[in-house]
């Protein structure tokens, strides 16, 4: 053979050589998107944890898919909707039984200041807090607490790790959820499901099933949706 083959051919085979190494660094590379898969539930918490401690403010909503919840004044509450800015500043418009009426109640709380309307005839009042239905009420307190408690986190076995939704089930103890109910059976512990944006981490949804409450039963579920999205504004009614 040739010298002028043998460095043609030894020259082909050194540029094939180094086109499959760099195929295979290529294909190797660590800045994939994380998976469900890849990241441990503690650490999907934790980051959770961490993204919900920096929010400034949140719109929520909470149902009661099954069960309800039983407020100070002979309220039992169905649903409620409200706002919140961090610090103290709560808005709050809920629906509740009153015997057998049902009523509807709104509520401000801003630097410690409290305004609620009537339930019967719908006009507004400042109010000592401690005569507020909803003066357990603290939606940051309640998303730390949750948060901070929460244990066994895992990856439901049937949910699918495409989509824009991570789910995390974990277990709660009932009194991490004071400031969602304020009367809470002392030493519960309930399921909680996570809806959790694959993104950015924060808490979209929380679904809490068990007795939390003395009067519920141990299907009763509540269910928390959360919004980042709004520009909110809370101003004394009066």
């Amino acid at each position: 053979m040739k010298p002028g083959n043998l460095n043609r051919r030894y020259l082909v085979t050194s540029l094939w050589a180094i086109a499959l190494a760099i195929f295979v660094a290529c294909g190797s590379g660590d800045d994939a998107t994380p998976t469900p898969e890849s990241i441990f539930p503690p650490q999907a918490l934790e980051n959770t944890r961490a993204a919900m401690a920096e929010v400034p403010e949140f719109e929520f909503k909470l149902t009661h898919p099954k069960g309800s919840t039983s407020l100070p004044g002979g309220l039992s509450l169905r649903s409620a909707t409200g706002a919140v800015i961090v610090p103290r500043q709560l808005s709050v418009s809920a629906g509740a039984d009153l015997g057998r009426l049902f009523v509807k109640v709104d509520a401000v709380v801003i630097d410690g200041e409290t305004w609620m309307t009537n339930p019967l005839t719908r006009n507004w009042a400042s109010i000592a807090p401690e005569d507020s239905p909803f003066s357990f009420l603290d939606p940051v307190q309640l998303v730390t607490d949750v948060l901070d408690s929460t244990t066994d986190p895992a990856y439901p076995a049937d949910s699918s790790s495409d989509g824009e939704i991570i789910l995390l089930d974990g277990k709660v103890p009932s009194e991490a959820l004071r400031a969602l109910v304020g009367t809470v059976l002392p030493g519960e512990i309930l399921d909680v499901r996570m809806h959790v944006d694959r993104g950015t981490s924060l808490l979209h949804t929380a679904v809490i099933t068990g007795r939390l409450q003395p009067e519920d039963e141990a299907d009763y579920v509540r269910r928390i949706d959360f919004e980042f999205d709004g520009d909110i504004s809370i101003e004394p009614p009066l």
